[in-house]
């Protein structure tokens, strides 16, 4: 009885490694989800037409 006890508590531990493994790469996961649907905007010029004197 003793022996099955601990069978059950080693599958316990291995399950608990997996699920800790598993919630790391969710969360990078949505972590890359949340980059790709919030991309950063670079600066752009201004459209239209400049004067020959006149900067930006």
């Amino acid at each position: 009885m003793l022996s099955t006890h601990k069978d059950i508590l080693l599958k316990l531990e291995q399950l608990e490694q997996k699920v800790t493994l598993h919630d790391q790469d969710i969360q990078m996961i949505f972590t890359a989800l949340k980059q790709l649907l919030n991309p950063p905007n670079p600066p752009r010029e201004p459209i239209g037409f400049k004067r020959n004197n006149e900067k930006r």
